[in-house]
């Protein structure tokens, strides 16, 4: 395409001197433009696609077209300076100025501009004619905005991290609320990642997931962004979204993926997606309420045959939420109140009877003085995202027990979002450059959930936690669906069987086979094995036969309150 047909700018002339303007901006990096909204086209002055550095085919004729070159990460446009303002146009004009990166090709060929102008309110008070300058901010500008947004993207997709992507969710759901449109906010998540990993490695997992990636980015719309928001889920901010919008991106989006096997070095392999979505602000007035009804949304279309779910209220459901956060302020309280004590359940060797350590149990003191099990608390705190409070509170009370009685061996409890929480492992290295004898003596125990969630996450939290010497547990084995391959990626010292399986021996064949079955093979295969709620002699003794190393239950001891 040619370039576009410039502007005509007008010189003055004092004597027989001309000053041409438009040589002028060419010299300083500058160039004029004018905006009729109305019919969107866009003109500029002499020069305009050297300036900016773009090949002649770009088309910056329009004001639409002009917009589809801005850098995806640009968080406020022309477009949302001029229609976002406030202000009145009172017959001069209203002022703006806004920067933001063009791509040029490549994300590190991308130049920084500043936009400024003026614009010009029509019959109905809206803006109708927009003129102003871009100019070229330079290398040094570009240089350092590339070094601060180094950390703001993913290492390995080279797609957004999760802060940045957060960010622009906000960003965007301002905008729409000043211009009146709707924003949506999608999660997209690998529900077949774990048994990939499992069954290929973690670095055809990779391959995987870099594939996944550049599927979505290649399907998205002009102007939304993606962004990776953990392991194996990717999340996606759509702009001037409405639900009708969101139901075709969302099949077109799920197609991208399904439709052909991602080709890897082990051969083509099939990969399932799940897209959990939400159309704000009719269903969110906030960031965090767009990521949380997006979870939502995502936990509900993993349990479809579509995969796919988009928001909507459910009454029953809210009402639980209600309670969980009933739950989880009860939670607050008490860790403000210095309520939350831990009592301690002590596990013994099956052949001896020697108690080997004792596990951490959350207790909450109510009003009344009674101390209840942490659990419904803990699992309320979880849905809202809280539990990290109490996982840190366990923490410091278990490592003050360590500290104070060197015969001492506990066991902590962790949740799915501990294992990706950077203070309490800053909190766990503050103790151990105090005490490093208690890394020998700390055992952590992640359930089994929590680790299938995230494999690649756990694996990571696994091995810096033995890099400190700590010894690590897969807690409920048995409740999911983690293979012994999986296990022996993760490293783990211990698996615990899921105490469902064990209460029941004396009555359930299925579950007598079931435990044995799991027993032998840990065995096999080298890891130790604690067997959970054991509560007779008869069970102790079963298990005792069929090769358990430690027993735990009210028949070794109830928890105690330190």
């Amino acid at each position: 395409m040619a370039e576009a047909q410039p502007m005509t700018v007008r010189t003055s002339q004092e004597g027989t001197d001309a000053v041409d303007l438009s040589t002028i901006l060419l010299a300083v990096g500058t160039v004029a433009y004018e905006w009729d909204v109305a019919s969107d086209r866009l003109v500029w002055s002499a020069g305009a696609h050297k300036t900016l550095g773009l090949p002649p085919s770009a088309q910056i004729d329009t004001a639409t077209s002009f917009a589809s070159l801005f850098d995806p990460e640009a968080l406020t446009t022309r477009r949302e300076a001029v229609f976002g303002s406030k202000q009145t146009d009172f017959g001069d004009g209203v002022a703006f100025e806004v920067e933001y990166p063009l791509m040029r090709g490549a994300r590190d060929k991308r130049l920084w501009v500043q936009d400024r102008g003026r614009w010009y309110a029509g019959p109905d008070g809206r803006p109708a004619r927009v003129v102003g300058l871009v100019r070229e901010l330079g290398s040094r500008y570009e240089a350092a905005a590339h070094a601060a947004s180094l950390s703001r993207f993913d290492a390995l997709t080279g797609q957004l991290a999760r802060p940045r992507l957060i960010e622009i969710a906000g960003a965007a759901l301002a905008a729409g609320a000043r211009m009146q449109t709707s924003t949506a906010f999608a999660l997209v998540s690998l529900t077949n990642l774990g048994a990939i990993n499992e069954a290929y490695g973690f670095d055809i997992g990779d391959i995987v997931i870099v594939e996944v990636s550049r599927r979505l980015r290649s399907a998205m719309r002009g102007g939304d962004t993606l962004g990776r928001f953990s392991t194996s889920t990717f999340g996606l901010v759509l702009q001037e979204c409405e639900r009708s919008d969101l139901e075709v991106a969302a099949q077109r989006l799920a197609a991208a993926i399904h439709d052909e096997p991602v080709t890897t070095a082990a051969g083509p392999i099939a990969v399932r997606i799940a897209l959990g979505a939400v159309v704000a602000p009719r269903h969110a007035r906030t960031v965090d309420d767009m990521v949380a009804r997006a979870r939502i949304a995502l936990s509900r279309a993993s349990e479809l045959p579509s995969g796919l779910w988009i928001y909507a209220p459910d009454p029953d459901r809210d009402v639980a939420r209600r309670a969980n956060m009933k739950l989880a302020d009860d939670l607050v309280a008490a860790l403000n109140d210095r309520r939350v004590l831990l009592a301690y359940q002590p596990v013994a060797r099956a052949a001896t009877g020697e108690i080997c350590w004792s596990e951490a149990l959350a207790r909450i003191v109510t009003a009344t003085g009674e101390a209840v099990s942490g659990g419904p608390v803990a699992a309320a705190a979880e849905e809202v995202g809280l539990v990290h409070m109490l996982d840190r509170r366990a923490l410091d009370l278990a490592i003050a027990r360590l500290a104070r009685d060197p015969q001492a061996q506990v066991a902590v409890n962790v949740s799915a979002a501990t294992t990706g929480d950077e203070t309490w492992s800053h909190a766990l290295d503050g103790w151990l450059a105090l005490r490093p004898d208690i890394a020998e003596r700390l055992l952590v125990e992640i359930t089994e959930t929590a680790a299938i969630r995230d494999l690649a996450a756990t694996r990571d939290f696994v091995s810096a936690l033995k890099a400190r010497g700590v010894r690590v547990a897969i807690d409920d084995f048995g409740a999911g669906h983690t293979s012994f391959k999986a296990l022996r990626e993760l490293k783990v010292d211990l698996v615990k069987i899921d105490g469902s399986f064990v209460s029941d021996l004396e009555t359930s064949a299925e579950s007598g086979a079931f435990v044995r079955a799991l027993l032998a093979l840990a065995r096999e295969l080298g890891f130790e094995t604690v067997a959970e709620k054991v509560e007779s002699a008869a069970v102790a003794d079963l298990l005792r036969d069929w090769g358990a190393t430690y027993l735990q239950g009210d028949f070794i001891a109830p928890p105690a309150l330190d």
